[in-house]
This record gives C-alpha cells, sequence and structure tokens, in this order.
C-alpha cells in the first residue's frame, strides 16, 4: 500500500513539473505596449534592475539613460568619456554596460572609435578597446569600421574591420570583464579577405558569420564559438548575420529566409518570415523577431513554430531580453515603445 502511495505520488510530482516546464507561449498582444519619450531609443535590458537602457538623442551628441519600468522614471547612466564624442551604440547585461564612442559626423565611420566599459556596481568606467586610428588620424586608403557590441553576463564580444592602405585587417574578440583577459577568436590580414560579421552572445557560445569579400563572391559560413571547450564549429554553409539566445542560434539565408538551428538536438526549423528581406535578428527563449521592408512588425513563437504578423507601422522592431521594442509611427513623429513580453 506504502509502494502504492509513493508511486502515486511520484507520478503527481512528474505531471506537475511537466506541465510547468511546458507552459505555452502565447501571442504578443500589443495592446499593452508602453510609450517612451521622443528621440529616446532602447538598446538593452537591465534583467536585474527591470531597467531599460535608452540611447538619448540630442544636439551635442548621444548619452545613455536608464529607464525603471517599475517607478517610471529616467535617470542618466553614462556620458560620452571623451568630451566632444558621442556613443555610436551601447549594450548591457544588468551588470556592465559597454559602449562604442567616437566623431559624429566623420563620413560613413568614425575612425577613432573607442570602447567603454562601465561596472554598475563600482561605477567604474575603462577603456577596453579602440581603432588602430583613435589618437593618429586616417590618411588616404585607411579606415576603420565601427564594432557593434554584444554582451553577456560579464563577457563582451566585438569584430574588427581596418586598413592601414596596404594591408586589411578583420578580428572577433571576446573580452572577459570580470578578469580583464582578452582574447582574438579569429583573425585574417591581407587584401581582400574574410570580413566577420557582428558577432554575438549568450551563455557559454559566441556566434558570427564570415565570407569572402572578393568580387562576386557571396559566400556565407556561420560558426559557433563554445567557451567552455575553447572550441569553434561550423554551423552553416550558407547563413549570414547570426544571433543566439540559450541553445537557440538563428541566421539568415538567401535574403528572406531565416533558419533556427537548436545547438543541443542539432535540429534545424525553417521560419516562416512573410518578408521580402530579412536582417537584425534578435531573439529571447521564445521569440524572434527581424527588421523587414514592410512596416510592419513579425514576431516568431519558437514553441509554436508560428509567425504572428502585427499590423502596426513600425521600425526596427527588436527583443532585448524580456521586451520587445520598436518605433512607431504616430503623425509625424516617431515614437519609441516597448512591451513587456512576460508579466
Amino acid at each position: 500500500m506504502r509502494y502504492r502511495f509513493v508511486l502515486l505520488f511520484l507520478l503527481f510530482l512528474s505531471l506537475v513539473f511537466t506541465g510547468c516546464g511546458a507552459k505555452d507561449v502565447g501571442q504578443v498582444n500589443v495592446e499593452e505596449t508602453l510609450s517612451l519619450p521622443e528621440k529616446h531609443y532602447p538598446v538593452g535590458f537591465d534583467p536585474y534592475g527591470k531597467r531599460i537602457l535608452l540611447a538619448v538623442l540630442g544636439n551635442e551628441g548621444t548619452k545613455l539613460e536608464f529607464y525603471s519600468i517599475k517607478n517610471k522614471e529616467i535617470e542618466i547612466a553614462v556620458e560620452p568619456a571623451i568630451n566632444g564624442k558621442s556613443i555610436k551604440n551601447a549594450v548591457t547585461d544588468g551588470k556592465y554596460i559597454a559602449w562604442v564612442e567616437a566623431t559624429n559626423d566623420n563620413g560613413m565611420w568614425s575612425d577613432d572609435w573607442r570602447i567603454y566599459v562601465k561596472n554598475l556596481k563600482s561605477g567604474e568606467i575603462k577603456k577596453v578597446g579602440e581603432s588602430r586610428f583613435a589618437e593618429g588620424g586616417v590618411s588616404e586608403g585607411q579606415f576603420s569600421v565601427e564594432p557593434k557590441l554584444s554582451i553577456d553576463d560579464g563577457k563582451l564580444v566585438w569584430s574588427t574591420y581596418e586598413s592601414d592602405g596596404r594591408h586589411e585587417f578583420s578580428s572577433i574578440k571576446l573580452y572577459n570583464l570580470v578578469n580583464g583577459i582578452e582574447i582574438n577568436l579569429r583573425t585574417s590580414e591581407g587584401w581582400n579577405i574574410s570580413r566577420f560579421s557582428d558577432p554575438n552572445i549568450h551563455g557559454d557560445y559566441v556566434v558570427w558569420s564570415e565570407g569572402d569579400l572578393k568580387a562576386g563572391s557571396g559566400t556565407k559560413e556561420v560558426y559557433l564559438f563554445c567557451i567552455k571547450e575553447n572550441k569553434i564549429y561550423k554551423l552553416s554553409d550558407k547563413g549570414i548575420s547570426p544571433n543566439i539566445w540559450g541553445s537557440n542560434v538563428v541566421w539568415i539565408e538567401g535574403n528572406n529566409r531565416l533558419v533556427l538551428y537548436n545547438i543541443k538536438n542539432k535540429r534545424e526549423v525553417k521560419i516562416p518570415t512573410y518578408s521580402r528581406e530579412v536582417w537584425a535578428i534578435s531573439l529571447n527563449k521564445d521569440y524572434v523577431t527581424w527588421y523587414s521592408s514592410e512596416s510592419n512588425m513579425k514576431v516568431y513563437n519558437i514553441q509554436k513554430n508560428d509567425t504572428q504578423i502585427i499590423n502596426v507601422p513600425v521600425v526596427g522592431p527588436t527583443i532585448y531580453g524580456e521586451i520587445l521594442t520598436w518605433v512607431q509611427e504616430e503623425g509625424k513623429r516617431a515614437i519609441p515603445k516597448f512591451l513587456l513580453l512576460y508579466k
């Protein structure tokens, strides 16, 4: 009798925890959308303080502020470390803020870029990277492309693409903000070399794509670096611009196809995009979204393998952790919006 009771009790626990693990992920409800002030654009999310990192555009450049979802207050987070410079892009994992700053209005690229990091606990700010032309300026044929950053759990990644006029240089860097150790995951030097996409990091994995820059060559390959194993894996021979969250990697094939790949079970799923072209993928554990030329928003539900088309006039839908953000046209105004994906 006692044995039978134990079996029934274990069965009950199994059902309870199985049900919890398979919690249904619903559709996105834009009726619950909240607005932010104009020119306050979301660029990151602090999961500990439930704050949105904002890039605030002003006449003298860009600074960073935090918006508290709880009390709806805004506070200054970061101003440029050097007077006269502007913040170009920024990220946060709730422990650190990292940003690129450079000279404004300096052509297509600001070749004097520098990367700074702020420890949110101590308030300490330090420089962790810079252009080879940060101090001396560029001459004919020289350039340095501003990097875009990705951060998770105190680890920061970015790619570089530079030329001294005779050689081109490209690399992917991983910087551990806890111990101050930087390593090159990939390097390339020469002429018409492979160029790396902006890398993305989550947990123990970094993903990127790379391909030949020679004229007429559109071949790209998707790679994954496992930090624990210190090993690089090729995931695809024909993908570009991958992003990652947990065990899920998403990349673009062709102009309008998305592939969802699970690292653990090695399963690929084609995401229905309903888009003429696709770029700038973002995701979390449940959803994927992307930019497209259509003036609407698409959100893919990973659990249901279903794409929700949201017919609101938006620009640039992006997921940052627990929030979905975009810019919405209202008359002649561009209003930044955000939606809490979880209650």
